[in-house]
């Protein structure tokens, strides 16, 4: 080496350019993996109805239906002559802030086995509709918040209905309890 000349221990910086590239790349390549697309959640979210009856001077309990149908109108059906529910879940429209369910059951619940009717009722429920982003894997999720529900007296098999829960969620909870 000539006199003068100073030799450097530092790296190039074409080296330094590598360097970091195959740093991007590696970054790239564990930023990209299969994990982001996993979805470990329950995203579906139910309207949740329990079933309650309340004889003549006894008290409101717990009651199972002999048969039960429910389809939402103009679309599928979600219970089509069902026997022995004590409940029902179902999805609200994600498209509207309001869906029309037609529900039909037997009264004899309320007249007992001997005078039994098949009676039914159309069920409107008025919500607003509230998307959540969960995670890319899961997308969103759309929770509902429920307004009121109508549903027509008379011969309706309904004796009340009380919302227990505004928001559905993906949660277990009851939404709406429904007394005959």
């Amino acid at each position: 080496m000539p006199k003068g000349t100073k030799t450097s221990k530092l790296p190039t910086k074409r080296f330094m350019k590598y360097i970091l590239l195959i740093a991007c790349i590696l970054t790239l390549f564990i930023a990209c993996n299969d994990d982001t697309k996993v979805c470990d959640v329950d995203v579906r979210t139910e309207t949740r109805v329990r079933f309650r009856t309340k004889p003549r001077g006894l008290q409101e309990r717990d009651t199972t239906l002999p048969e039960v149908t429910l389809f939402a109108v103009g679309k599928d059906s979600i219970y089509r002559s069902q026997r022995g529910l004590t409940g029902m879940q179902f999805s609200l429209d994600r498209l509207s802030d309001s869906a029309r369910f037609y529900f039909r059951t037997d009264d004899s619940v309320r007249t007992g086995p001997a005078d039994t009717l098949i009676v039914s009722d159309v069920l409107v429920f008025y919500y607003k509709r509230q998307p959540k982003f969960v995670s890319a894997g899961c997308g969103i999720i759309l929770t509902y918040a429920i307004d009121s529900v109508k549903y027509t007296t008379g011969n309706s098999p309904i004796k009340t209905l009380l919302v227990n829960q505004h928001i559905v969620t993906t949660g277990n909870e009851t939404n709406i309890t429904l007394t005959f």
